[in-house]
Order: C-alpha cells, then structure tokens, then sequence
C-alpha cells in the first residue's frame, strides 16, 4: 500500500449517526492505518473536542448536531474541515 496523505493525521469525525461514524471510520483507518481517529456523535462532546485538541482534518455533519456552529469553532482554531449530510439542501 503507498502512504497517505493522511499518514500521522489527527482526524474528529462528527456525526450523531452511528453508522455513518462506522463506514467513515473502517474507510479512512482502511486507508491509512497511521492516522489518528476520533469521533463524537453529539455538539456538546465535540465542542469539547475542538477546543481542547489539535485536529489536521475535522469531518462535521451539518444537521444533527449543529454542524454550522462545530463549523465556526473549528474555523477560529484554524482546522480544516469538510461537511457532509444525507439531507438535500435546495439552492433557492
């Protein structure tokens, strides 16, 4: 396997989902075994998350558990992140 460009990453994945924590989980550690994985499944535990620890990658549901404002923390700490939902979001 080549290395990734996850390799020796610290990642918080954020998702009131269960499941969708799992299959997030099993591909990236599948990917990249010498990364970092956490998890929370609520905004209470992973704002505690974002303020007390250091993340390279931070993957935030937008809906179930206040996606837009974990997204305001983790951009005043300057971490990257990416948004995912199950829920269309219309334009207009």
């Amino acid at each position: 396997m080549s290395d990734s460009i996850l390799d020796g990453k610290r990642i918080l994945a954020v998702d009131d989902e269960p499941d969708v924590l799992s299959v997030l989980e099993e591909e990236i550690m599948d990917a990249c075994p010498n990364c970092k994985f956490e998890k929370a499944t609520n905004f209470e535990d992973a704002s505690k998350m974002l303020g007390s620890n250091t993340y390279d990658v931070v993957v935030l549901d937008i809906m179930g558990v206040r996606g837009f404002d974990l997204l305001d923390i983790a951009v005043k700490r300057e971490f990257r992140v990416a948004m995912l939902t199950a829920h269309a979001l219309s334009p207009g």
